[in-house]
């Protein structure tokens, strides 16, 4: 989701599901006062839903920034995949996404597991699929 489809979502109905537990904290008041706004303009969305898409839009963002390194070699090192495009290299290692944005993702598995169990789902799909990654889509990845 994008800054710029915040309105059209905010238009559109409701589908998320809740956690089981309630998160309570404090807000700065400028934050407050600017989510009461927006309470104010989109009536028909509550302040739940109106925190939840901003933290969703702000998450998005926070894990497209964070860095990505090579992780471990994939656990089949027979794994490589052919690259016409590099001169002098036809196959390359497949390594597990690592850094910041894999650890991230690897958390981020973790915790919605116990959350979807919580919630009676005994064996949920993750949030997160494994990225495999050679070193030259790495490159290219941070080129962007």
């Amino acid at each position: 989701m994008k800054a710029s489809n915040l309105h059209e979502f905010w238009a559109s109905p409701d589908n998320t599901r809740l956690t089981p537990k309630q998160f309570s904290f404090r807000l700065p008041t400028h934050i407050a006062a600017k989510i009461a706004a927006a309470c104010e303009m989109y009536p028909t969305k509550n302040r739940t839903q109106i925190v939840s898409d901003l933290l969703t839009f702000a998450m998005e963002e926070f894990e497209k920034n964070l860095p990505e390194a090579l992780g471990p070699l994939t656990d089949n090192q027979s794994d490589y995949k052919y690259n016409a495009e590099r001169e002098g290299i036809e196959y390359e290692p497949v390594y597990h996404l690592g850094g910041a944005r894999g650890q991230f993702r690897e958390l981020a598995n973790k915790h919605f597991t116990d959350i979807e169990q919580e919630l009676g789902i005994e064996s949920p799909d993750p949030l997160y699929h494994e990225i495999h990654i050679t070193k030259s889509e790495l490159e290219e990845r941070r080129k962007k």
